[in-house]
């Protein structure tokens, strides 16, 4: 129970982590842009007024005949146009690299599930996993009897409850938070993209994707690094992430996670040298306020993770 209990301490910190170093590379790239922009849209500024006083003063000089400074001729009039029009596509190029990067921002926050197929073989078993910790978040442990406190720390808490699996009397480990300037989008898209994932959890040494199911669910082989002196462990998960419908009284969508264990025939468990462990982790975030800055908006966590190692001896 204390190795479970530091395993989602050390969990919710790194992704905490992750999500916070991933906020500030997108507010550094946003100030980028729109630097570059304002930078552009100065030159652009400058140019227009050079242009205009070059050719008030060229209209002067021909209009008086006065010998009084160099006169652009036809061929550099055109290219002086040519700069200036040359100047003003590096302009466009810059600001439709702006909205680029609002439109992935944009599609990230919208949260599209139209690539679903609603068929596949560990469908059905998520859909059950999701609705479970839908009424999970609804609940409030402080005022439930049978969830017990293990843990506080600022906005972050660990509880407890005893669940009945089959004939087995399992302990039910959930933690919450609040994470402030992200939304649920970003948050589960940080736990659930590969890339980034081996970015903060360091537990793993190996991730290979061995199939996809459909645009939010695929099945990960993954290999732990080894913790000396118990047995180096690997596991075979499916993991999907899924919006799901706006409630009554809600905002926003919500955003779900959920890492299952599960068999795939290119790995089995009798062909592994590894000792195969087992999971099933679910991370529930809900977007929380609206405004036009990140200190607006805050995003609720409700992580669980129930985790056989496997094996008898180390």
């Amino acid at each position: 129970l204390v190795q479970q209990l530091v395993a989602v301490q050390a969990t919710v910190t790194g992704i905490v982590a992750t999500t916070t170093t991933c906020i500030e590379s997108m507010q550094d790239r946003e100030k980028f842009w729109q630097e570059k922009y304002n930078a552009e849209h100065e030159k652009a500024k400058k140019l227009e007024i050079l242009y205009t006083a070059t050719n008030r003063e060229n209209t002067e000089l021909i209009k008086t005949s006065a010998p009084q400074g160099p006169v652009l001729n036809e061929d550099q009039f055109f290219d002086a146009i040519e700069e200036t029009l040359e100047k003003m596509d590096n302009l466009d190029k810059n600001l439709e690299c702006l909205e680029i990067v609002k439109k992935k921002e944009e599609d990230s926050s919208a949260g599209d599930n139209a690539g679903d197929k609603k068929n596949h073989r560990m469908y059905s078993q998520m859909q059950e996993l999701i609705n479970k910790y839908i009424e999970l978040s609804k609940q409030d442990p402080e005022a439930e009897p049978s969830w017990q406190v293990l843990s506080k720390s600022g906005e972050t808490k660990i509880y407890r409850k005893e669940e009945q699996k089959g004939d087995v009397l399992m302990d039910f480990l959930v933690a919450t938070t609040l994470v402030e300037g992200v939304t649920a989008a970003e948050m589960t898209e940080v736990f659930h993209s590969k890339e980034l994932k081996l970015k903060w959890d360091h537990t793993i040494e190996g991730d290979k994707l061995l199939e996809t199911l459909d645009d939010h669910c695929a099945v990960y082989h993954q290999i732990l690094k080894r913790v000396w002196p118990a047995a180096q462990r690997d596991i075979v998960y499916a993991s999907h992430k899924q919006q799901l419908d706006i409630q009554s009284g809600e905002e926003h969508p919500s955003w779900i996670v959920c890492n299952v264990s599960c068999d795939h025939p290119s790995k089995p468990e009798s062909d592994s040298s590894y000792t195969r462990a087992s999971i099933e982790v679910v991370m529930f975030c809900q977007t929380i306020g609206k405004g036009p800055s990140r200190k607006d908006i805050k995003c609720k966590i409700v992580y669980s993770a129930s985790v056989n190692p496997g094996g008898w001896a180390p």
